[in-house]
């Protein structure tokens, strides 16, 4: 008898209790990774949300609001392979520049302390799509917005290898959800599911 092939996608139930986590420092919330690490390996089997129907479920996602001001993120980065699965932790600040475009700094903590830095600059280019470019990127960013959905695609600084996401603006106006996939020709490398939390007011 084959057994059933599990498919890894992203559990709400999973990502909305990440979310309801009260922002410490980055030490104190690191201790919180290995139970969530657990909680989204057993819902590695969960058939994901589709896009589609996610895109409907909260207000539009515009970059420059939702990422402005101060966010925290809490992740787990799987890779395949029967690797262990490494927590992060993302702190980011969104402003708009002098020139319109909006920048978003971010410091990522992963669970063994290592830390680092990365900026986006992202400028609106027409009814929703922006250009935008990551201080991670190779090149220039694909970056499209369908109602809460906010899809970006770039090539990393690393030879052949791709990262793609979709962030998903919640109806609190306050909560992302965001997916991500690494790949290389071929096969996938790695595969990041966090929730963001903006600080201060929803988005409306």
């Amino acid at each position: 008898m084959s057994r059933k092939k599990c498919h890894i996608g992203l559990n709400f139930d999973v990502m909305q209790s990440i979310a309801a986590w009260p922002v410490h420092a980055h030490h104190a919330g690191m201790k919180h990774i290995l139970p969530l690490v657990a909680a989204l390996m057993l819902s590695a089997c969960v058939k994901p949300v589709p896009p589609e129907r996610i895109a409907q479920a909260g207000p539009v996602f515009a970059p420059e609001i939702a990422f402005a001001g101060d966010l925290t993120g809490r992740g787990v980065l799987q890779t395949p392979g029967g690797k262990p699965a490494r927590g992060i932790t993302v702190k980011s600040h969104g402003w708009v520049q002098g020139d319109g475009s909006f920048r978003l700094d971010q410091t990522i903590t992963d669970d063994r302390g290592k830390v680092s830095q990365r900026h986006w600059i992202m400028a609106k280019a027409g009814e929703g799509r922006y250009l935008a470019t990551l201080s991670d990127a190779a090149g220039p960013v694909t970056a499209e917005v369908t109602g809460n959905l906010f899809h970006l695609k770039y090539l990393m600084k690393k030879p052949f290898v791709t990262m793609e996401q979709w962030l998903w603006l919640m109806p609190d106006g306050r909560t992302i959800m965001n997916e991500g996939t690494v790949r290389m020709p071929g096969r996938t490398v790695a595969r990041l599911s966090e929730v963001i939390v903006r600080e201060g007011e929803p988005v409306r």
